[in-house]
């Protein structure tokens, strides 16, 4: 195997294109989830989970007074010029707490299966098999980053645009055609994730 020696992803000029970066990225991993490779798929969804969970963070989750993570309760972060903010009411219905609670909160007494656990460290979590309804979580995501993507005045990606096809099909993802899981849910043995 012949590693590159450094390797880097896209330069970053505005706060708005890390975001945009993330929505990329989902959209391009959600796509790839069609491939019938196991060991792809396994890739892809480490890939998905990762940035649909960084979209709920920016979304939904609250933030607190020191932080530096990006947020849409933020929004003079993302729409630096005051008269392209959009609106109070615009804003409130791109904030999604449920998706954050739904996938990272959870009660004492709950089976801790937050992505985080699965992707973040190395944790005894995960050798507990989880499915991941991804057709599910991409729907229940997809119509905020595209009204998010509709109030950016400046939608330009110095990485490239992703190819139009790509913008259209994910919403209606393919299931994978092996075995019985053609329902969208992709389950992981513990160990990989």
């Amino acid at each position: 195997m012949n590693l590159p020696i450094h390797a880097e992803r896209p330069g970053k000029l505005t706060h708005a294109q890390t975001i945009l970066y993330e929505i990329d990225m989902l959209r391009l991993a959600a796509d790839d989830l069609t491939q019938e490779s196991e060991w792809n798929s396994w890739r892809n969804l480490e890939c998905f989970l990762l940035h649909f969970r960084n979209l709920i963070e920016f979304f939904g989750k609250p933030i607190s007074r020191d932080s530096d993570t990006l947020s849409i309760r933020r929004p003079e972060k993302i729409w630096e010029q005051p008269e392209t903010q959009p609106s109070n009411e615009q804003l409130s219905r791109l904030r999604c707490e449920d998706l954050w609670n739904k996938y990272e909160e959870r009660r004492k007494g709950e089976i801790n299966d937050k992505i985080s656990r699965y992707l973040k460290h190395c944790t005894e979590q995960r050798v507990v098999d989880k499915r991941w309804n991804v057709g599910e979580m991409f729907e229940e995501i997809r119509s905020v980053i595209a009204e998010f993507e509709k109030l950016l005045p400046n939608k330009h990606r110095p990485w490239g645009e992703l190819p139009r096809a790509l913008l259209h099909s994910c919403p209606t993802l393919r299931p994978l055609q092996r075995g019985s899981k053609s329902d969208f849910q992709i389950e992981l043995p513990g160990s990989f994730l």
